[in-house]
């Protein structure tokens, strides 16, 4: 069996010289997350969400052409690196949602294509309001034999939990069944979610959600596979013939910048009991409601509830957010241990001493046991991980 760390949300910022998703940073172009950064993050396999925007097709197309990409018999694209191309698209329904189609096959990207042309306005442009459901969607994974995806589904902005229901089986009926994954968003984590009883029935994604190159892999996940392909990620999914998700690896909810409620108009983080509906401070009841209030509101159990083999859920933070990692210590550990997640997951910490300082060995090693000491985030704003005292 393999061992595949992925992160399967990633955003286009342009594509053929135009821009795709017009928040992220123009630096993440399909050729440069492929070859350069996904390597230096040290992930096996990536998924990229706007696929189905024109311009990702055609550069796809391309490195189809040019055999820097080649499609897999049993779906996705390998790299002429090894990297695994996951192709995806996130879709925001008329609900107001966001939802990721992930396609196993090039044919697929172009029969998506043929169905979204008269469902939004601009093809070229990324997660765009389609005149599509929720249930719509589902549907249209299926026919293209893809996996159906909620994204960041937690959060107050597009989150089917965050902003829509308390219960997807109260809205979409046993159209429930279909869904086999969630994402779960920057400020979740698998205990936030296990107090949602419909929850259980799902595998969980842990995915960086990036705009920008930097952010690529501050979320992954690690899957055991046979071998690196779309049927494979399936199966893993599915706990199918030994394939699964063997952990996720994300952000400490407390870091998430929607973690707790937000009032816009004095700009006061809750900091009281949760839920919390009302400001405190000034008694705006028009507040953003955060992810951990919104959970509390919408909880079925008091303690966290999870199915036998739920996969352990790991506190990671990206060496660029550390304390006293700058860009010269940065820049040492790869050139050591060759990518991000080397360092984070597997080097030895006495090496890592040696090269970077007892400070920065002492905070990786309480990072890998989750024992960061974090200033909360909210409002918009991330989180930070307090400098230990001798740093």
């Amino acid at each position: 069996m393999l061992y595949v760390y992925g992160d399967l949300h990633i955003h286009i910022g342009s594509a053929q010289g135009r821009p795709v998703k017009i928040t992220a940073s123009n630096k993440l172009d399909l050729w440069s997350i492929i070859f350069d950064y996904a390597p230096k993050k040290g992930l096996d396999m990536i998924g990229i969400v706007d696929s189905g925007c024109t311009g990702v097709t055609e550069e796809i197309e391309e490195l189809l052409i040019k055999g820097e990409l080649q499609e897999h018999s049993r779906g996705g694209f390998t790299a002429a690196n090894g990297v695994l191309l996951i192709t995806g698209c996130e879709v925001e329904s008329r609900e107001g949602i966001h939802s990721i189609i992930y396609i196993p096959t090039f044919q697929g990207l172009k029969r998506f294509q043929r169905y979204m042309q008269t469902r939004v306005k601009n093809m070229r442009l990324s997660t765009q309001k389609a005149n599509v459901s929720f249930v719509d969607l589902i549907n249209l994974s299926h026919v293209l034999d893809g996996i159906f995806c909620p994204a960041h589904v937690f959060t107050p902005h597009k989150g089917a939990y965050g902003a829509w229901t308390a219960q997807l089986a109260e809205r979409i009926g046993r159209e429930i069944d279909q869904i086999k994954v969630i994402e779960l968003g920057l400020s979740a984590d698998t205990d936030m979610a296990g107090l949602i009883a419909e929850t259980r029935n799902f595998s969980f994604l842990s995915n960086s959600d990036a705009h920008s190159p930097p952010n690529i892999g501050r979320e992954y996940n690690l899957f055991r596979m046979q071998d690196k392909n779309f049927e494979e990620l399936k199966n893993c999914i599915d706990h199918r013939a030994g394939r699964r998700i063997i952990a996720n690896y994300g952000m400490d909810p407390l870091l998430g910048k929607y973690h707790r409620s937000f009032c816009p108009r004095c700009s006061t983080i809750a900091q009281d009991s949760s839920p919390t509906f009302t400001c405190s401070n000034c008694g705006n009841e028009n507040i953003v409601m955060g992810v951990y209030d919104r959970i509390m509101a919408i909880k079925d159990y008091a303690e966290p509830h999870q199915p036998v083999g739920r996969p352990p859920y790991y506190y990671r933070v990206p060496l660029k957010d550390l304390p006293g990692i700058g860009p010269k210590t940065y820049n040492k550990l790869l050139n050591a241990f060759y990518d991000e997640i080397s360092v984070i997951e597997k080097a030895e910490i006495d090496k890592i001493e040696k090269i970077a300082g007892s400070g920065i060995s002492l905070i990786i090693k309480n990072m890998r046991s989750n024992r960061l000491n974090i200033i909360p985030g909210g409002g918009g704003y991330y989180g930070k991980v307090q400098k230990i005292n001798n740093q």
